[in-house]
């Protein structure tokens, strides 16, 4: 058992390192979403940071080869001191940069505590304490100070350690991979991660959501609930699609042939996950 879930870590290791080499020659963007929350873009997942009381909070932390550029925006943001990062997910386009943070800030590192498995099988020939989180917790953390922040469990959405970040006075939100915006969504069925979870969470993230929250995608653009709405229904249907035909004893390549995205192959597909690979995760995560 232990061996089967390390090998299912290296196929999604391998997997985010070809997403990195897609994009290494992205710079970092830096966009202001108020006078505290500030949405950083680059190699891997969207990175928030936040301005609460004397220091700063940074939501995800990308790659390690790019933690120079991060570092480097983030003073340019303010002179205030990391003092926590919270993890969305395990994934290491999310906490390349984890190690960084403590060694430069002795930063505490937040997250789900399955993400802790997760990260100590992505390092396991080299993972030190710093990369992995200080601090977990089950099903919600609230952390005070002049921005609240909320810390959300949604169980086996992208992987089995999916968190979403609320702040609920800015009306900001950072959904991690349980939101990939303008395109289809990797779904990583081998580490606990399911279509009917994702869905899930996109909804839970609905209802927290009104007309003027700005959403933080885990890759892709900010998104609004109108926008969030448009990409659940998306979901939902190829879903159903899928889930039909399954129970027809149709076999994974027939459902592939069928096109069940085919109306947004155009607009989703990307060079990570098209419209085959959506789908086959679809039917690996139905019961």
């Amino acid at each position: 058992m232990k061996l089967k879930f390390l090998t299912a870590i290296l196929v999604s290791t391998i997997s985010m390192t070809a997403f990195a080499n897609d994009t290494h020659s992205t710079p970092i963007k830096t966009t202001p979403l108020n006078d505290s929350v500030y949405m950083l873009e680059g190699q891997g997942g969207n990175i928030a940071v936040i301005e609460n009381d004397n220091a700063l909070y940074v939501v995800d932390t990308q790659f390690t080869n790019i933690y120079a550029d991060i570092k480097s925006e983030i003073g340019k943001i303010s002179p205030k001191p990391v003092r926590y990062v919270i993890n969305t997910h395990g994934h290491n386009d999310h906490t390349g940069g984890n190690a960084s943070f403590v060694k430069d800030f002795n930063a505490t590192i937040i997250a789900h505590h399955n993400t802790s498995d997760l990260i100590t099988a992505y390092n396991q020939n080299n993972a030190t304490p710093n990369t992995l989180p200080h601090l977990t917790f089950d099903k919600s953390l609230k952390l005070a100070g002049d921005e609240p922040i909320h810390l959300m469990y949604f169980a086996n959405a992208h992987t089995n350690g999916d968190i979403i970040v609320h702040l609920p006075k800015s009306n900001i939100i950072h959904a991690g991979d349980i939101l990939f915006f303008g395109r289809f969504p990797f779904i990583d069925v081998k580490n606990g991660g399911t279509i009917d979870g994702m869905i899930k969470g996109l909804n839970g993230i609905i209802v927290l959501a009104n007309d003027n929250t700005k959403i933080i995608a885990g890759h892709g653009n900010l998104a609004s609930r109108s926008e969030l709405i448009t990409h659940t229904k998306m979901l939902n249907t190829i879903r159903s699609r899928v889930a039909k035909q399954k129970r027809q004893g149709k076999t994974l390549a027939q459902i592939q042939a069928s096109r069940p995205a085919k109306e947004w192959e155009s607009s989703h597909n990307w060079n990570f996950i098209n419209s085959e690979k959506l789908v086959e995760s679809i039917y690996q995560s139905l019961k």
